[in-house]
């Protein structure tokens, strides 16, 4: 019965964490999502390299908030979505 009960538990959190996950997608008021791979790649690139020169400074977490902030100096923020969209595009 406590091992049921476990798994239970375990399977709900790991349900609500994956549907939390699939709420948050990028905007940028200008570019489109294709555009994010090419400035994510770059910016990837970029700090990759910077972390080279230095590599005993910087550890994995330092990496992804560096990121993330060239991210958003390129103008890149995360939205929030909906996590089911029930509204139908209007017909033309």
């Amino acid at each position: 019965m406590k091992n049921r009960r476990l798994w239970f538990s375990f399977s709900l959190l790991v349900l609500s964490l994956f549907l939390a996950s699939c709420t948050h997608k990028p905007y940028h008021p200008t570019k489109s999502e294709r555009e994010w791979t090419i400035d994510n790649e770059d910016c990837q690139q970029s700090v990759r390299e910077g972390i080279r020169d230095e590599p005993d400074t910087y550890d994995n977490f330092d990496e992804m908030r560096l990121i993330r902030q060239c991210m958003r100096d390129k103008g890149w923020r995360w939205e929030r979505t909906d996590l089911f969209d029930f509204k139908k595009p209007a017909a033309e």
